[in-house]
């Protein structure tokens, strides 16, 4: 991954920038290529801001302006397809030739993941964890297995975890929650209406949560203290969703190590990494 990538860019900046900044954020990212054919004017009029608020917009994202920002946004969409014809002769590929290409997907994904990581969001994450007397895993649909995953890795280092599989469990446990608590929610498409019930009772209860989602605008992401967000990019074989879940249990191991090393106060002690090389 290079540090000239567009629409990583603008996703790592995305939490930072003002309303305005947002919008045309939204229209690069759900138009690439419109954005790559129009000149600045165009641009502007389309999105209904000014041509300095995008020219400003290009230099917070460390781009000269804005003709740098779509010159590297082109390389971003010439990458996509190039990768397009290797991802459609799948079905021809080698045993290990089909091997290599999953694995070169997740480990762009958690590049792409880590590229985007904000670091100060991140902390707090680590600090509202560190801090909670109890620590819930919330999730839907195929984020469910990384949640009990999770909840097995913080009870074995002796924290106080739960999480609760079913929805009605899920309810129950929320309205069990008390001031110290915390909770995670882990979500690929933040769209499940149950989720973002849970989410509201949980807020309600003072407790801070924290979500692991694939999209940076959602109602769910919207309602997290702290949103934490993975990139993935589907292909033949795996959809975009299963893809981001290697990213999702990585967040949850880095989250984990931080935790279990702040909880020792000895940031240092060999026996503690030692547990969290065990657990993981």
């Amino acid at each position: 991954m290079t540090e000239d990538q567009c629409l990583i860019r603008i996703q790592s900046a995305y939490p930072h920038l003002s309303e305005k900044e947002q919008k045309i954020a939204d229209y690069i990212l759900e138009h690439p290529e419109d954005t790559v054919h129009s000149s600045i004017n165009q641009l502007s009029a389309r999105i209904n801001v000014a041509d300095a608020t995008v020219f400003r917009f290009c230099r917070r994202l460390s781009f000269k302006g804005f003709q740098e920002m779509k010159i590297i946004l082109a390389a971003d969409i010439a990458q996509k397809k190039v990768d397009a014809p290797n991802q459609s002769r799948f079905k021809n590929d080698d045993v290990m030739d089909l091997a290599q290409h999953v694995f070169q997907d997740n480990i762009r994904t958690l590049e792409n993941t880590f590229q985007i990581l904000n670091s100060d969001l991140f902390r707090q994450a680590v600090s509202i964890l560190s801090q909670a007397e109890r620590i819930a895993f919330f999730s839907s649909s195929g984020s469910a297995m990384i949640a009990q995953e999770a909840n097995r890795k913080f009870i074995r280092a002796g924290l106080s975890a739960f999480a609760p599989s079913d929805g009605e469990f899920q309810l129950l446990a929320a309205k069990g929650m008390k001031v110290g608590d915390a909770a995670i929610f882990l979500s690929y498409s933040a769209a499940d209406k149950h989720l973002l019930q849970i989410a509201k009772m949980v807020k309600a209860k003072d407790c801070p949560v924290i979500g692991l989602t694939g999209f940076m605008k959602s109602a769910l992401s919207d309602l997290m203290d702290v949103s934490l967000h993975t990139v993935s990019v589907p292909t033949d074989y795996r959809s975009e969703s299963y893809v981001a879940r290697a990213a999702q249990i990585t967040l949850i191991d880095a989250l984990f190590v931080n935790v279990l090393q702040k909880k020792s106060n000895r940031p240092q002690a060999p026996e503690n990494h030692d547990l969290a090389r065990a657990i993981l």
